[in-house]
């Protein structure tokens, strides 16, 4: 396995998440984490790096890349680890660019940090990738700087710097919130070509399920900083055990033009102990049952997973 998390708890400052979160990942595999706003999908995400400030603090388990604890790497190793074999695609593509320098220079900054820069062939693989995302206007591209951007173009723009390291694991937060759906479309059809032809594993957090169905192999839905089902998407989301799942499904328009039912209430930050279920108070059917039940994934049929009984019996 290329990726393994195991028993991961979080802490944001003095809160802690005694989340419990295990999964693992193979080479050439997709897992897709979705939920609600706020339920810890990108604290996941960069926990992945091994960034010791990054907003919350790893308390608890371990992340095993290619057999190296990330917890326990220098700062050497892990400079020479992000990027080059772990590369992350951040929602915000302002956070990835310096705003008032030329793309050109940026990219070639990036490259050389690699070693992958080869001069004029660098800037001739940077412009085939351009294209390919639907950027044909390259060189004007570089020689132009983010803030004359829009979050569309911007985020295209980081997602080719990603493409261009072909790293082995690529980390990606919502990466097409900022596009059209025609280069959403565009988009995800090089990042599948991309794992395709490198073997590149990705961990795509997103809203949009459609996304989730199109390019993973695996799904995990999170509520309140812990992951209540897990298990292959088609089965996840056509055949959804726990009740969240559910809701989220029934959430999303039909063609038909059916109206998508709404969930009440609202997600709790985090819930601090396992003793409970985290959408009990929320749950169109809690009962008598549920009282005392603790959080814990159950396996089901065919490897999924789910942390309520309802469907799993």
């Amino acid at each position: 396995k290329l990726l393994t998390v195991e028993k991961l708890n979080i802490s944001y400052g003095s809160e802690p998440v005694d989340a419990e979160i295990s999964f693992s990942l193979k080479r050439g595999e997709i897992l897709s984490v979705v939920g609600e706003s706020g339920c810890g999908k990108t604290t996941l995400l960069k926990a992945q790096l091994g960034l010791p400030d990054f907003g919350a603090c790893v308390t608890g388990g371990h992340i095993t890349f290619d057999g190296a604890e990330l917890a326990a790497l220098d700062e050497r190793s892990r400079k020479k680890l992000l990027g080059d074999r772990i590369g992350m695609i951040f929602q915000d593509p302002g956070a990835a660019f310096n705003p008032i320098r030329s793309y050109k220079k940026q990219l070639a900054e990036m490259l050389k940090s690699h070693g992958r820069f080869s001069r004029e062939d660098s800037y001739k693989d940077v412009l085939e990738c351009f294209e390919k995302l639907g950027l044909p206007d390259g060189k004007r591209i570089l020689d132009s700087c983010p803030y004359e951007m829009s979050g569309g173009m911007n985020q295209r723009i980081s997602i080719a710097a990603a493409m261009l390291l072909k790293p082995e694991l690529l980390l990606l937060d919502e990466p097409t919130s900022a596009l059209d759906v025609t280069t959403q479309k565009t988009v995800v059809e090089e990042l599948l070509k991309l794992r395709d032809l490198t073997g590149t594993a990705m961990i795509i957090v997103t809203h949009n399920l459609g996304i989730a169905a199109k390019m993973a192999d695996v799904t995990g839905v999170m509520y309140a900083g812990r992951i209540v089902e897990y298990g292959v998407t088609r089965k996840v989301l056509n055949s959804p055990v726990h009740p969240y799942t559910k809701s989220l499904v029934a959430a999303i328009p039909t063609i038909d033009g059916g109206v998508p039912t709404g969930l009440e209430g609202q997600p709790p930050l985090c819930v601090e102990t396992l003793d409970v279920c985290p959408f009990r108070d929320r749950c169109p059917v809690r009962n008598e049952r549920c009282q005392g039940r603790k959080h814990e994934l159950t396996a089901g049929s065919n490897g999924h997973y789910s942390s309520c009984w309802e469907g799993m019996l």
